[in-house]
């Protein structure tokens, strides 16, 4: 039996994982997220971890309550239409942003914990779990992700704000998944005999940078002659 479960995330098509988590849940760069701490790693040293990799945007993370839920994940690149999510709804429960090539790891409390501790563990791979509390790994299109975590209101039919319809009191969580793809990447600039120059020119490469005003003398206009 595999230690992880696979999912593939289409765009406008949601993903219902069931999860028995413990404290948290976490999505985790697989590429990117470093996962060993130290040897006595606890509860707090994992806090300050998380902390930092949300500010790399490797990780985001969110309290939950310890016992089964029901989560649905939605991809979603058309930004008029989370604009409409957004508006009509209540705020969401969590927040954040995380950038990654692809491989996203869907992981609770218990396996961070476990790889913070033991330097040859990994995300999919370390100390024994329930079925239920198992990672899932979520295969997306490459770029960078705005979360949004709706966490449900208990009322069946619907009716209360908040709901997108009355399918959402079936999930505990909707996880929406606002996709933008990785930015082109930029043309580095010229290194000249002047230093680094971003628009490089004969006259402005014999000048380091700081001497602006021998620069500035070379490069004013003069006549021309004849």
């Amino acid at each position: 039996m595999s230690a992880y479960f696979t999912h593939t995330l289409e765009e406008n098509r949601g993903e219902v994982i069931a999860f028995s988590p413990t404290a948290s849940l976490s999505l985790i760069d697989v590429e990117s997220y470093p996962t060993f701490v130290g040897k006595k790693t606890d509860d707090l040293d994992l806090m300050v971890h998380l902390g930092n990799q949300l500010n790399a945007l490797t990780a985001f993370t969110w309290d939950v309550p310890n016992r089964p839920l029901n989560l649905r994940l939605i991809v979603k690149s058309d930004h008029y239409a989370m604009d409409r999510i957004v508006t009509a709804n209540r705020p969401p429960s969590a927040t954040g942003t995380i950038r990654t090539h692809g491989d996203l790891c869907l992981v609770s409390h218990d396996r961070l914990i476990d790889c913070a501790r033991h330097r040859e563990h990994s995300l999919l791979k370390g100390g024994r779990l329930p079925k239920g509390g198992r990672p899932h790994m979520l295969n997306v299109p490459s770029g960078i992700y705005s979360v949004l975590v709706y966490y449900r209101f208990p009322y069946p039919d619907g009716r209360h704000p908040g709901f997108t319809s009355s399918r959402d009191g079936e999930f505990d969580y909707t996880i929406y998944l606002h996709h933008y793809p990785h930015p082109a990447p930029r043309v580095a600039p010229v290194r000249l005999t002047g230093g680094l120059i971003p628009f490089a020119g004969e006259v402005a490469a014999a000048y380091p940078w700081g001497n602006h005003q021998e620069m500035h003398q070379a490069l004013r206009w003069r006549p021309r002659e004849g």
